[in-house]
């Protein structure tokens, strides 16, 4: 009987040696481990009143790491530390215990605290500035850890913020993406007032070669005759030819009347307005996913260095970089006027020419019938 005993015990501690101590935090320790501290063992066991003694008396530090690279914020994330599990972890929070410190294989105190199903323990350690989204060496977040434990509070509560930190996140790159795409459209206006001056140096050097005068100010105007002098600028009446005695005596020049039966035009904002033309850096800007980092780069024809830009996807970066290749559905107010049903395209049949009745027939038949029913 008491070697049966044994070897139960030996198969539990086998299993849970097995699970990983990395994932879960129920294992046994050994004060013989390297690194473990009376301080772990108070927080493994949640002894508040010899937690408050060793830090309070410089005995323990929250900072100290065993082997494994578990520091006491992870040790009291544990079924073992309870009723006490919350007070030592707010305990250690108020003392400096790092929250999104992480063990040799990548676990922070949020992966161990989503693992035990730790619902409250977690929503401290939101509230305190974990980060939802934090990967370990598996790939596995908080959110992951706690489905594979079949933690469903948990995870809820984590499917929650996390997608509100996945779009803060976004956000975030979004505005940076932004930021670069001015820096870009400035450094692209700089390089082609750079162009505009290398061909008026290079004209400069041509002409002052060839023995030309150099032309400034140049501006070919065609010359005109006495009869459109009516169609000239106001600026070339003084210095044009005068008309001659007798001509347009009967009709003299005069300024039109305004005219009063015209009405007012008044906007409504429902005119069709312009599109913006916002610039587009297709010709200057190259961006690509890179095939070792799965990371976006970009790289400009005046440095061909490529570089890392915002962490989001490629599509959405181009139609930031490109927006003339992609223009916007809706252009102006007036795509937001009602349109007849009648005019809007079917996506069941095909466009313009009707299709043979046989052939349409032919295609209902495939559907409806059955081999050996008809």
């Amino acid at each position: 009987m008491g070697s049966d005993n044994r070897s139960g015990k030996r198969r539990r501690k086998i299993w849970k040696t097995a699970r990983g101590p990395a994932a879960r935090s129920d294992v046994d320790l050994s004060a013989r481990e390297p690194g473990v501290t009376a301080l772990h063992m108070a927080c493994l066991y949640g002894q508040v009143a010899e937690m408050q003694l060793m830090v309070e008396s410089g005995r323990g530090s929250v900072h100290s790491s065993d082997s494994q690279g578990r520091r006491p914020i992870h040790m009291v994330l544990s079924s073992q530390s309870s009723p006490n599990t919350t007070a030592c972890l707010r305990y250690l929070l108020q003392n400096g215990a790092g929250v999104n410190v992480t063990t040799v294989s990548g676990l922070s105190p949020l992966h161990v605290a989503a693992s035990e199903g730790l619902l409250e323990c977690t929503e401290i350690l939101v509230q305190a500035g974990a980060d939802v989204l934090a990967v370990d060496n598996m790939g596995h977040t908080p959110l992951d850890l706690a489905r594979i434990w079949c933690r469903r509070e948990v995870a809820r509560y984590l499917k929650n913020h996390g997608w509100t930190a996945e779009k803060k996140k976004e956000m975030e790159e979004r505005k940076q993406v932004q930021a670069l795409y001015s820096d870009l459209v400035d450094l692209a206006k700089v390089d082609n007032v750079k162009k505009r001056t290398l061909i008026d140096e290079k004209v400069a050097e041509w002409t002052n070669n060839k023995g030309f005068p150099v032309l400034k100010g140049f501006s070919p105007r065609v010359q005109l005759s006495h009869y459109h002098s009516l169609c000239r600028p106001s600026d070339q009446d003084s210095s044009g030819p005068d008309y001659p005695e007798g001509l347009f005596k009967d009709k003299p020049r005069q300024a039109p009347p305004a005219s009063t039966s015209r009405p007012w035009t008044i906007y409504l904002g429902l005119q069709p307005d312009k599109p913006l033309k916002e610039p587009d850096l297709r010709d200057c800007v190259t961006v690509w996913r890179d095939s070792s980092s799965r990371r976006v780069q970009y790289s400009t024809k005046w440095d061909r260095t490529p570089r890392a830009a915002p962490d989001l996807p490629l599509d959405l970066l181009k139609r930031v970089f490109f927006p003339r290749a992609f223009p916007s559905r809706i252009v102006s107010l007036q795509h937001f006027e009602a349109q007849n049903i009648t005019a809007v395209q079917h996506r069941g049949r095909p466009q313009g020419r009707s299709s043979s009745p046989w052939t349409e027939v032919a295609m209902h038949l495939a559907e409806v019938l059955e081999p050996g029913h008809y």
